[in-house]
């Protein structure tokens, strides 16, 4: 994850169990978590009040400064069950003691970032040119943040009323769907590589360090690298009996790969996985 999180975020990810929830006359009346084949009941939250569309269900939450509406979605296959797809979280800019934010622009580009922490005063100088994944962009006042994470799309916007004091305004996080692939998107930012080719044979391979140095990976009978299509390369491992498989992919065509789904055996369902990988994303990898 970036380095610099948000203070005030409602949690520190998007919720990893789907819901259930009892729905009376438009309303929304109980729900239950569901976690795999286990099914546990929970109150409706105090602060929470919901919304119910047509194969949605919207659920806003408001904890002190800061207000989450996250929206569920029905599964395709299961009326009563709904997957939490996207949340949109809003911050209180004008509240006390929250980090405030520098940016560095140059040639409408970022390049510097430093955050302040509350009455300290403390000071965090941000790596941004080391923040894997991810692109800054500068529109008038405000400054935004896209990055990928698992299938998880993350959108920060950062406002500013001086010019040079910046507050997190908003922060949204969007679950790419996986629709029908047997291979789900899974980034992992900070695992990169880079490919030596001939032809569409891959001759030597470097692991990628968080300051961008590489490193020669060795490749071996138990280690291999395939080209699976242009900007695709699959990593396969053989231990015995046991295959394990980690897909790279080359989205800006800088020459780095990064790891964007892993699995077990050696089938990679490539068309399914290059369907969840919009041209939004491909500019962050």
């Amino acid at each position: 994850m970036r380095d610099h999180p948000p203070v005030g975020r409602l949690a520190d990810e998007l919720a990893t169990a789907d819901v259930r929830f009892t729905i009376t006359d438009g309303q929304v009346t109980g729900l239950e978590h569901v976690f795999g084949s286990r099914t546990i009941a929970a109150s409706l939250p105090a602060d929470a009040s919901f919304a119910v569309g047509t194969g949605t269900v919207t659920e806003t939450l408001t904890r002190g400064t800061a207000t989450a509406t996250l929206t569920w979605t029905v599964d395709a296959s299961d009326a009563g069950l709904y997957h939490l797809t996207q949340e949109v979280r809003s911050f209180d800019t004008t509240a006390a003691n929250t980090p405030t934010y520098g940016f560095t622009v140059a040639n409408g580009a970022v390049t510097g970032m430093t955050q302040t922490f509350g009455t300290s005063g403390w000071t965090h100088d941000v790596a941004v040119g080391d923040l894997a994944a991810s692109v800054f962009t500068v529109a008038g006042s405000a400054v935004t943040e896209t990055a990928i994470r698992g299938n998880t799309l993350e959108t920060l916007t950062y406002t500013t009323t001086d010019g040079t004091t910046y507050k997190l305004a908003a922060e949204t996080l969007t679950v790419v769907p996986v629709g029908t692939a047997a291979t789900a998107l899974d980034v992992e930012p900070y695992e990169r590589m880079r490919f030596t080719f001939d032809g569409a044979t891959v001759t030597a391979a470097q692991a990628v360090k968080p300051d961008g140095t590489a490193v020669d990976v060795h490749l071996g009978s138990t280690v291999t690298y395939a080209q699976a299509a242009a900007g695709y390369v699959v990593e396969t491992i053989t231990r015995g009996n046991h295959a394990y498989y980690e897909v790279f992919h080359d989205g800006n065509g800088d020459g780095v790969y990064t790891a964007v789904a892993h699995g077990q055996g050696t089938t990679v369902d490539l068309v399914g996985l290059q369907a969840q990988i919009t041209p939004q994303i491909d500019a962050l990898l």
